[in-house]
């Protein structure tokens, strides 16, 4: 009998490249500061260094989204301590602000809402990170803040979103009414920085390069501090020295709850963990797994959990230190059930439930991802809420200011600019956090975080960070594949729901046809939510960033090279 041959054929499939090493991971919407992380995490830093020069960097090269004149919710792991803390950097309302800041005769101001010094609220994110440092870091301000320094002065180039966001109207609208805006971010002759031409900003490296060696008061007090506040003034504002001197970021206890064999770990109030925990708790109550991803019956279960869950945000929510939450009875798995039985097989519209309503008592965004080598974990989401927040910049200094009191209620019911409306548990008060979207969580299993993981993107923050919790626990996909499948966002029936391109046509026909007012994304579009992520599968570390933007994910490896989406890079 003649011997066979041994046919060997080239293999049919492998595993994807994807950015994996052993001693920790960064995910953020820009290669710069994923890179800063890294170059912490090398020199011997913790995740908590490494967040502070990400978020420093981030400020550098993402001013359209975040900065040093915005705000921040940091979701924290210590492996030390074996305990979570959020850090509340969101930025509180001036001490004189009032719940009638945005009316005039009773009539909502939209231009004070978001171009007025009424607009701003007290800048955290300096604070913050000078809080996690000297809480948990090993590494000083001035080492952290050294790449974001050096982007400043060097230069970086322009992301496509940076390019972006100069065609919006609103960001046209500010630069209109600043013309220390258009000498920051437009060039000599007026004309606009293109997606990869080179900018710099030697006015924010001096004052970082003074703030990291004088510590954050040479920014909340003196000279700084006076020239911000006059600056918000003269726009309408009502800021006090005191505002800025007196700011300290506030430290919350997490929600926990289980979702299938893990534990979700997310933002109190006023964020939008709590929302985030409901969803899933909805969601629990049906089989997705085997319905299949993107099917229409898994996509119809999110589309009515995302509704119910952002139905009882508008009532229930508010800033803890000033309104009753009861959080333990929205994220409780008896009023998932409760609220998962007014759903059907058609797509409903829904109240909010009775008796949530938060009780008066005395008294546009980017996320990053970090895990270390050493069990420690950050999830932060940072802001100045519209694209350049207020527009209004401090001239000579290199930032913008926020326009995060727009996340307040101007007026009960009345709609904000991201299409949700509130209460009166979210209504203007002086100190007080505004509500936001922002939704930086952490999953366990066995007790420790195995995914750090959130979203920018208004309210499809809430949305996304849901899908990504689901496309990891559910479907067991690693961050690369969790964050750049077809994504949904719905907030009413009425609004619509939205789907990005790629989930196919007969299944949103059977969606039409259980009732879902369908708004579709065109094949080169994509929706606003823009997730990051880092996972520890066994001894690696895995982390990718969304390519809805400059994402980037990268991790360390043990020879001190970095790994960045699959190409493998000295640093």
């Amino acid at each position: 009998m003649a011997e066979q041959k041994q046919i060997y054929m080239w293999p049919s499939h492998w595993g994807r490249p994807v950015a994996r090493g052993g001693c920790g991971a960064v995910s953020s919407n820009s290669v710069y500061a994923t890179r800063a992380g890294l170059e912490i995490l090398k020199k011997g830093g913790n995740a908590f260094d490494a967040a502070a020069a990400v978020s420093l960097a981030l400020s550098v090269v993402e001013p359209h989204h975040s900065g040093i004149g915005g705000g921040c919710f940091s979701l924290i792991y210590s492996a030390k301590e074996d305990r979570f803390s959020a850090v509340d950097g969101r930025g509180v309302a001036p001490g004189n602000a009032t719940a009638d800041l945005f009316l005039k005769d009773g009539v909502v101001q939209d231009e004070w809402k978001d171009l007025g010094g009424q607009s701003v609220a007290v800048p955290g994110l300096l604070k913050t990170i000078e809080a996690m440092l000297r809480r948990y870091g090993t590494l000083s301000l001035a080492e952290t803040a050294a790449p974001a320094i050096r982007l400043a002065e060097e230069g970086f180039g322009t992301g496509f979103t940076g390019e972006l966001t100069m065609y919006d109207d609103s960001v046209e609208r500010k630069l209109r009414l600043s013309e220390a805006m258009r000498r920051l971010y437009l060039k000599a002759d007026g004309g606009l920085y293109r997606f990869g031409e080179t900018q710099r900003n030697p006015e924010l490296a001096e004052l970082l390069k003074k703030v990291a060696a004088q510590g954050t008061d040479f920014f909340y007090r003196g000279a700084v501090a006076e020239r911000i506040v006059s600056l918000i003034n003269g726009r309408g504002g009502c800021f006090t020295a005191e505002d800025l001197a007196e700011y300290s970021p506030k430290f919350r206890e997490p929600l926990r709850s289980a979702y299938r064999d893990c534990e979700v770990v997310a933002f109190a109030p006023p964020s939008g963990g709590c929302a985030v925990l409901e969803m899933l708790n909805i969601l629990e109550n049906s089989n997705l797994r085997a319905m299949g991803h993107n099917s229409a019956e898994s996509i119809h279960a999110l589309a009515e959990a995302m509704k119910l869950g952002f139905a009882d945000r508008s009532e229930a929510m508010g800033d803890p230190d000033f309104v009753r939450v009861d959080t333990a009875r929205l994220t409780s798995k008896a009023f998932a059930r409760e609220r998962f039985a007014l759903s059907g097989e058609r797509a409903g519209d829904y109240a909010a439930a009775a008796g949530i309503a938060a009780k008066e008592h005395p008294g546009n965004t980017s996320h990053f991802a970090v895990m270390d080598r050493f069990g420690n974990a950050v999830s932060q989401t940072q802001t100045v809420r519209d694209w350049f927040g207020s527009g209004i910049v401090a001239d000579g200094l290199g930032f913008v200011l926020n326009n995060a009191m727009s996340d307040f209620s101007a007026a009960v019911g009345a709609l904000t600019s991201q299409g949700l409306t509130y209460g009166s548990a979210n209504a203007i008060q002086g100190g007080k956090t505004p509500l936001s979207s922002m939704s930086p969580c952490m999953v366990l299993r066995d007790g420790k975080p195995f995914l750090a993981i959130g979203a920018a993107g208004g309210p499809r923050i809430i949305t996304g960070t849901v899908q990504g919790i689901v496309n990891a626990v559910d479907y067991g996909m690693t961050p690369e594949r969790l964050v750049n499948l077809p994504f949904i966002h719905v907030i009413t029936n009425d609004q619509g729901l939205e789907v990005e391109y790629g989930i196919s046509e007969d299944t949103l026909a059977i969606l039409e046809r259980k009732g879902h007012k369908l708004v579709r994304n065109t094949v080169d579009q994509a929706m606003s939510t823009m997730l990051n992520s880092v996972m520890k599968v066994g001894d690696d570390y895995y982390a990718a960033g969304t390519g809805r933007v400059d994402g980037c994910g990268g991790a360390l490896l043990p020879d001190g090279n970095a790994v960045f989406e699959g190409v493998c890079q000295g640093i």
